[in-house]
């Protein structure tokens, strides 16, 4: 960018560094949150605990390692679907040799290496973490137990009793690092989002700076502090004398000669107001955005208002306003200037 002695625009080129700098700050959070995210999942496995004792003890707290020594083959009870399609992990019964009810949740493979005629000799050890029993789950346990005893002998009274209030989870990992990777994920998404601003904003200015000569330039700057009494300076907006420039992150310098048409614009994001501005079309039939205005002020309205006056005022051939019928008429413009 042109070496340019002047306060606006270095104030421009600082604000525009600034989203650079937290890009930054935003890349290096992303490679962090994955960092940890790994080293958690490295972590040593904590020694894993008898579910059945853990129920016996009153434990009904989820994502403690646990274990149940299975010697009754696993009989499927309930799945889940989604969109008419039954999900892959699924939900069993099974026994110990106390013959203690479990409910156990697992995928297919794990359901194979259990589904063996030697389990009753030889139980299988099967590990995983506590997850509380959803209510539809529990009430579908207890009509399956019931049909395979023929008797109504499992109730609401007593599940806690003979099954407890959690079941043994195999799939979810004992050390979870599902929030690291999250965190990760969208420390990333605005770290795109903020660099490309940036490189967008950057590759912009350069390409209106190096539209004007240096002369121009420095003519544009001095006279932007000659008076210190800016009307819209905190909008980072002016109008000079021979030149609208707007200076808050995309650098906009246009002759109002070369003005065609303004109107006043809102910006929503679903049905939310989060900018209010003033759109410009050049000869050039190209669109800009000026006049940024902070929300929270309440003469935003006169503020924009009072712009597009002083815009006609520099320029009556200016139109102002938008209707469908002044659309029509400034492309008509458009192409009077194009023949020419």
């Amino acid at each position: 960018m042109k070496n340019l002695n002047s306060e606006a625009f270095e104030k421009n080129i600082k604000r525009n560094h600034n989203l650079l700098i937290v890009g930054i700050i935003l890349l290096l959070l992303t490679i962090a949150l994955v960092y940890f995210g790994i080293q958690n999942e490295k972590k040593p496995l904590p020694t894993p605990v008898s579910l059945r004792e853990y129920i016996n003890n009153g434990g009904n707290s989820e994502d403690v390692y646990s274990y149940i020594d299975v010697s009754i083959k696993p009989y499927l009870f309930a799945v889940y679907e989604k969109n008419g399609i039954e999900e892959s992990n699924k939900y069993y019964l099974t026994m110990d040799k106390e013959n203690y009810l479990y409910v156990i949740y697992m995928n297919n493979n794990k359901f194979e290496e259990l589904n063996v005629d030697s389990i009753n000799e030889n139980p299988i050890r099967t590990l995983g973490i506590t997850k509380k029993i959803p209510s539809d789950i529990k009430k579908i346990v207890i009509e399956s137990y019931n049909d395979l005893m023929e008797e109504e002998y499992l109730t609401f009274d007593n599940f806690k009793e003979y099954v407890g209030l959690v079941y043994l989870d195999t799939l979810s990992p004992v050390n979870d690092s599902s929030f690291y990777y999250l965190g990760a994920m969208l420390s990333g998404i605005f770290t795109f989002l903020l660099i490309t601003v940036y490189t967008t904003i950057i590759v912009k200015n350069k390409k209106t700076l190096k539209s004007i000569s240096h002369e121009e330039l420095e003519k544009i700057a001095a006279e932007i502090y000659q008076d210190k009494n800016i009307p819209y300076e905190k909008m980072n907006f002016y109008l000079l004398k021979d030149n609208l420039v707007d200076l808050e992150s995309n650098i906009v310098i246009l002759k109002y000669s070369d003005i065609l048409w303004a109107y006043p614009f809102e910006q929503r994001y679903n049905g939310l107001l989060i900018n209010k501005c003033i759109k410009i079309v050049d000869i050039n039939n190209k669109m800009y955005s000026v006049a940024n205005t902070k929300l929270l002020d309440k003469n935003k309205d006169n503020i924009l208002e009072e712009i597009l006056s002083k815009l006609k005022e520099k320029n009556p051939e200016i139109v102002l306003g938008f209707t469908k019928e002044k659309k029509n008429q400034v492309k008509e413009k458009v192409k009077s200037f194009k023949k020419k």
